[in-house]
């Protein structure tokens, strides 16, 4: 018979794969602050987070490797050079630990609420303004191809125009090194950096950011798993879950704008962001009051978005 708590992480799976098949990252930014908030040891928070996010992430990228939204190339080459992006984040935190856990946990907290939040207001900024952006990302793009890129070493875009190899190695190590710094899988700053640099539609993103969070979690998770901080049972039930929201959440890739696409990214880390800050207010010891709230407000939030790309998935079927 399963439990309060049991089913509740079966939901949380679901709602996070609606969003990790739509938006191709693993969740482990959503995952894991959930599970520290309900009161899970920090290591099993992240190991069971990663493990999960492997699991998914293997079916994922399968179910989008089918319907031809994976740049098999592209993915190859960022993550190749996240790892030393992951490494140069790593070091940092090593660094952060000298000045103590509780300064060291303020610092990432700090950096969650603003970095989301300025991804978050530059999306809904650039939405009211998009013919304006779209003209910048181009020539940001550009621009990098015109200052050395090597113009002979490049990956296809789907619309066959063609993109520097270099422009994905920067791209994986920018997100390598906030996968290594934060603790999260990076995709939501790669997501971020392939709709504004290379320019995918919004299925080849989910895809192929959906192929890197595979690899890029692969041994994280054998790693975690040898330590001992994976909870398996946990693990699975979220997966359950996950895997059900995985199929809505790629359906609904197929159909949606990308300006639709790009607003329900920036409000999915808006509220995420918005979680982080009242978590940390939580800390403080005259407003102990509000530790229960950040996984209610997350949960409710994240449903949020999960329900809207339903409604967008169904509101299109319905038209045709």
């Amino acid at each position: 018979m399963l439990g309060l708590l049991d089913l509740f992480m079966i939901a949380s799976g679901f709602i996070i794969g609606v969003l990790s098949g739509f938006f191709g990252f693993g969740g482990g930014f959503i995952l894991t602050p959930l599970l520290i908030s309900l009161g899970f040891p920090a290591s099993i928070s992240v190991g069971t987070s990663i493990m999960e996010t492997f699991m998914s992430s293997l079916v994922n990228s399968l179910r989008h490797r089918f319907l031809g939204n994976v740049k098999i190339k592209a993915g190859l080459v960022a993550v190749s050079s996240s790892i030393l992006g992951s490494e140069f984040g790593a070091q940092i935190i090593e660094r952060l630990k000298i000045l103590g856990v509780q300064y060291m946990g303020f610092v990432l907290s700090l950096s969650y609420i603003i970095i989301l939040g300025l991804i978050s207001a530059y999306i809904f900024h650039g939405s009211l303004k998009w013919r304006l952006l779209k003209e910048e990302s181009s020539s940001l793009r550009r621009k990098f191809e015109e200052n050395g890129s090597p113009s002979a070493i490049t990956i296809l875009r789907p619309n066959t125009e063609k993109v520097s190899m270099w422009i994905f190695i920067l791209i994986g190590f920018i997100s390598g090194f906030f996968a290594g710094f934060l603790g999260s899988g990076g995709g939501f700053i790669l997501i971020t950096l392939l709709i504004y640099v290379v320019g995918y539609k919004p299925r080849v993103i989910a895809g192929t950011s959906a192929f890197w969070v595979l690899l890029n979690s692969a041994y994280a998770s054998l790693t975690h798993i040898i330590k001992g901080n994976v909870n398996f049972i946990l693990a699975t039930l979220i997966f359950i879950g996950s895997s059900a929201g995985m199929q809505i959440g790629i359906a609904a890739t197929r159909h949606v704008k990308k300006d639709i696409f790009k607003l329900l990214f920036g409000l999915c880390l808006g509220f995420v962001s918005l979680s982080t800050f009242i978590k940390l207010l939580s800390e403080s010891p005259g407003l102990s009051v509000l530790h229960p709230l950040p996984p209610i407000i997350t949960f409710i939030l994240v449903s949020t978005v999960a329900l809207l790309i339903i409604i967008e998935l169904l509101r299109k079927r319905i038209r045709r």
